[in-house]
């Protein structure tokens, strides 16, 4: 799925960091990343946590950090309950967005190939979820990528 913006859970875009870089032997790069979020789809009232990994040695070992790190998320507290692993990737980028201010629906997450256009596309479906009135609104929040 490479440049294909990856996921819309609970019928909204989710756009979605917890690094650490792999170092080695000369040998072939490792570079597995995950994307776990936590979400009941009602982002307006129940907000969502998020967590994420990259550069990591197995696919495995990246979503079990992305489920750690979202599980620990303060903000939503009932949504870190549920977090769930929803997407695996190697060597590519990934970014989240959503709207700052609380009670709103904003929120976008996308994957791609590099990272200005997981940063465009997270934007975008930010934008969309967030309505007329509030896309402006709309940041990227982080944003990283797998080693190349």
């Amino acid at each position: 799925m490479g440049n294909v913006v990856r996921g819309w859970l609970a019928g909204a875009a989710l756009s979605a960091a917890a690094m650490a870089l792999n170092l080695g032997m000369p040998q072939a790069a490792s570079a597995e990343g995950a994307i776990a979020i936590g979400a009941s789809g009602n982002f307006a009232q129940d907000g969502f946590a998020f967590g994420a990994a990259i550069n990591k040695s197995s696919a495995d070992e990246a979503g079990q950090q992305a489920l750690a790190t979202c599980k620990k998320y303060e903000g939503a507290p009932k949504m870190a309950a549920i977090c769930k692993v929803v997407f695996h990737f190697s060597h590519e980028c990934y970014a989240l967005s959503f709207d700052p201010k609380a009670g709103t629906p904003g929120v976008g997450w996308a994957i791609a190939a590099d990272k200005q256009t997981a940063e465009e596309r997270a934007l975008k479906n930010c934008q969309v979820t967030a309505g007329p009135d509030r896309r402006d609104f709309c940041k990227i929040n982080q944003s990283f990528c797998d080693a190349e």
